[in-house]
């Protein structure tokens, strides 16, 4: 079944789902899919009369010789349409190696910098059904994450817990949006990296067979569904100590259960510090270990998992916990566990705690694990004085749990679980998606 939208009728949907009255920033190179998207949705606004605004940002990555002329373009373009817009060039040096991915990120980094200036949200983004399914198939070649990555980029997905990149035209056709834009007279700029092969994108979209937007469609309702499944089992059954340990109760452990692996894997990627969940051969190899039913410990993505009688504990393994300087007035994440601020006039030191384990042994904590959390949480110094120990708290500096998993970039399949995430390790929830309930 063809579930494909017109540009006019996916810009309108999208406009008509927004709760009350939205600033919203949009991302536009010049071609053809992030200019049909801006005058989509500047049509619908006028047309419609909504309570929204639109400002238009160019991110000129100085990647060709002729990128700030076509920034200037668009700059033309939008005084047309009356839309404020807003030219930011990506001035670092390029890397060597990585160019797409060092894009990509100073791309993100310049959109929210660029959302702070117009004060909203809320990005905009020209994504196609076309790039959902080259997505999913980038993905599927690498299956780290077993099947997640088949459901593809979500229709909203928050990143640096503060800002939403929204794509409203992921059931739309590039080829359709071209049409729409021949329709009305209106051009767009080819960039020619778009056909060169160096680039993964580019040979996936001229070599890759044909997927079927319904299966997308589907995994993102499947994942939706499990990572539903996955907070479930936190909010019912797990608990925590200090953000340094999470623990699941022998009644939990179910391994033939997805949603229980899916919430293992989770929880392996939250207490190591990392960005990504184990991949599928880590995960095979806990699996197997869990599977013999013998208590014992395994590592895998920087978490020490602990099978003891009484349940599974997880906490970060002892050791490559590298020391971090945070500079007077300033926030850093430290081991990808810990944000903190430096409230303090000097440099402050952050490290693993060495310090004797804290007594009594917190919440029935044998004391060998007590012990390993105290090596692995952070001790700050200033100097040779200790600012704060493992385990406890300073007026003189701020410190919060953070969750590389969910921090960066939460796509809103995952929303439910990482504010389950959260509240067991003592953090606020996330923002909510700016859409009415329903």
């Amino acid at each position: 079944m063809d579930h494909t939208q017109s540009p006019e009728d996916a810009a309108a949907r999208f406009l008509d789902r927004l709760s009350g009255s939205r600033r919203l920033l949009v991302a536009i190179s010049g071609g053809s899919d992030s200019t049909g998207l801006l005058i989509a949705l500047d049509r619908a606004l006028r047309s419609r009369r909504l309570p929204h605004s639109l400002a238009a940002v160019t991110i000129d990555h100085r990647l060709r010789a002729e990128s700030t002329a076509e920034a200037e373009t668009v700059g033309t373009l939008c005084a047309s349409l009356g839309v404020p817009h807003h030219i930011i060039a990506w001035n670092d040096k390029k890397p060597k190696t990585g160019i797409s991915a060092a894009a990509r990120e100073a791309r993100y980094r310049l959109l929210a910098n660029a959302a702070k200036e117009v004060g909203t949200d809320l990005i905009v983004t020209g994504h196609t059904l076309d790039d959902q399914e080259e997505t999913v198939a980038m993905r599927a070649t690498r299956a780290a994450e077993d099947n997640l990555g088949l459901a593809g980029m979500a229709d909203a997905t928050l990143n640096d817990r503060r800002f939403w990149l929204l794509r409203p035209f992921l059931s739309v056709r590039r080829q359709d949006i071209r049409d729409y834009l021949r329709q009305i007279d209106i051009g767009w700029i080819d960039d020619p990296s778009n056909e060169d092969r160096k680039y993964e994108r580019v040979r996936v979209r001229q070599d890759r067979t044909a997927i079927d937007p319904d299966a997308i469609r589907a995994a993102g309702v499947e994942r939706t569904e499990l990572s539903r499944q996955a907070a479930a089992i936190f909010r019912a059954h797990a608990s925590s100590y200090a953000a340094l340990l999470a623990k699941l109760p022998p009644e939990v452990i179910d391994i033939q259960s997805p949603a229980f692996q899916h919430a293992l894997s989770t929880l392996c990627a939250v207490t190591g510090g990392r960005s990504h969940r184990p991949g599928r051969e880590s995960m095979d190899r806990l699996i197997s270990f869990l599977a013999t039913g013998r208590t014992g410990r395994i590592t895998l993505s920087r978490a020490l998992v602990e099978r003891r009688k009484d349940g599974l504990f997880l906490m970060r393994e002892n050791r490559d916990i590298s020391p971090l300087e945070i500079p007077a007035g300033e926030t850093a994440e430290w081991d990808g566990r810990f944000r903190i601020t430096n409230r303090r006039e000097e440099t402050l030191l952050v490290g693993p705690g060495r310090s004797p384990p804290p007594r009594p042994e917190p919440q029935g904590l044998s004391e060998g694990l007590v012990h390993h959390l105290n090596r692995i949480g952070p001790s700050v110094t200033a100097g040779k004085a200790i600012v704060m120990s493992a385990g406890t708290s300073s007026g003189s500096l701020d410190l919060e749990p953070c969750l590389p998993l969910f921090d960066h970039f939460l796509p809103a399949f995952d929303l439910d679980l990482a504010n389950a995430v959260a509240t067991l390790m003592g953090r606020k929830d996330y923002c909510p998606p700016p859409f009415n309930p329903y």
